[in-house]
C-alpha cells in the first residue's frame, strides 16, 4: 500500500522564503512554546488538493490518470499565498497554515476537477470540503500556547509572493520519525496553448 495525496507544489523560491518569514514571525509569537510546534520544511510546501490514505498501485495509477484528465483541462494560473489562519481555531489550534488571495477560485475549481475525475473512476468522494491552504507547523497534542499566537494569527493579511501553477503531482508520503519524506509518483501538467 502507498500512502499518497494529489497536491500544487509551490516551486517559487520567494514564496517558500516568505513563508519562513512567516513561520518565524510564528516562533516568535510563540516564544518559549515554539517547540510545540512541527515545523513543515520549506521545500515541502504545497497545497493538498486530495489526500488519499493508503492505496494499491494499481489505485495509484487511476489516480494518475484522473489528475492528467483534470490538468488537461485546465489553464495555467497565478497563485499568491496570503494570509495565516488555524485550525480547528485560533484559540485551539492543531495546524497553522497559509491561505491564499489571488487565484483561489482557480484552485478551489481545479480541486473540484480533480475529485469529480476520481469520482467517475469509482473513488468515494471526499465528505469535508476542501478548503485551501499551505499547512505551516502542526501542534503537539495538548500543548497550550500563549495569547500571543492568537494576536499574531489576527493581524491583516499579508502576500507571500505568487507564482504560475502549471502543474499537479500525485506525491508519496512516506512517514519517518524525523518527518513525512515526499516523492513524486506522477506530475500532471496544465493545458497549454490557447
Amino acid at each position: 500500500m502507498i500512502r499518497c495525496f494529489a497536491a500544487v507544489e509551490v516551486p517559487a523560491p520567494a514564496v517558500r522564503r516568505a513563508l519562513e518569514g512567516a513561520q518565524g514571525r510564528l516562533r516568535q509569537a510563540l516564544g518559549r512554546d515554539a517547540d510545540q510546534v512541527k515545523w513543515v520544511p520549506s521545500h515541502q510546501f504545497h497545497f493538498t488538493l486530495r489526500f488519499f490514505g493508503e492505496i494499491g498501485p494499481a489505485d495509484v495509477e487511476v489516480a494518475a490518470g484522473a489528475l492528467r484528465r483534470a490538468a488537461a483541462a485546465t489553464r495555467p494560473f497565478r497563485l499568491e499565498v496570503a494570509g495565516l489562519g488555524a485550525f480547528p481555531s485560533p484559540s485551539r489550534p492543531s495546524v497553522l497554515w497559509a491561505g491564499t488571495g489571488e487565484g483561489r477560485d482557480r484552485l478551489v475549481a481545479l480541486a473540484r476537477k480533480v475529485e469529480n475525475e476520481l469520482a467517475a473512476c469509482g473513488f468515494a468522494r471526499e465528505a469535508r470540503p476542501f478548503l485551501p491552504h499551505l499547512t505551516l507547523g502542526r501542534v503537539r497534542r495538548g500543548a497550550v500556547l500563549p495569547r500571543s499566537l492568537q494576536e499574531c494569527l489576527a493581524a491583516p493579511a499579508v502576500s507571500y509572493g505568487s507564482w504560475p501553477v502549471e502543474r499537479l503531482v500525485l506525491m508519496r508520503s512516506d512517514l519517518m520519525p524525523a518527518g513525512p519524506r515526499y516523492t513524486v509518483l506522477a506530475a500532471a501538467e496544465l493545458m497549454r496553448g490557447e
